[in-house]
């Protein structure tokens, strides 16, 4: 989420809006929200209803780490293998790449 973070400028002004979704409480993610200073949202997916749909794989109460890009509704690029170090930066050269 970090790496999201410090990408976020660049990001927004791609016109990206940016999600995290997790099986973790809300108060535990306002924790880590505030802890790590993230000027974006996080969604508290309890049940892992959102987890389910996207097919994300999980053990337990800990999901892969996964990345989505929707354009107009569309499904347009994913990672399957999320990088935590650099996941932002692989976010901008795939929105790179879709042009």
């Amino acid at each position: 989420m970090c790496s999201l973070r410090d990408a976020n400028e660049k990001l927004q002004k791609k016109g990206v809006k940016i999600y995290g979704v997790s099986f973790d409480t809300v108060d535990a993610q306002n924790t880590f929200v505030e802890k790590q200073k993230l000027p974006f949202d996080l969604l508290a997916d309890i049940d892992g209803t959102v987890i389910k749909a996207f097919g994300v794989p999980h053990r337990g109460k800990f999901a892969s780490r996964q990345a989505y890009l929707f354009k107009d509704g569309k499904l347009v690029w994913k990672d399957e293998k999320a990088s935590t170090g650099g996941q932002g930066e692989d976010l901008l050269k795939a929105l790179d790449g879709l042009k």
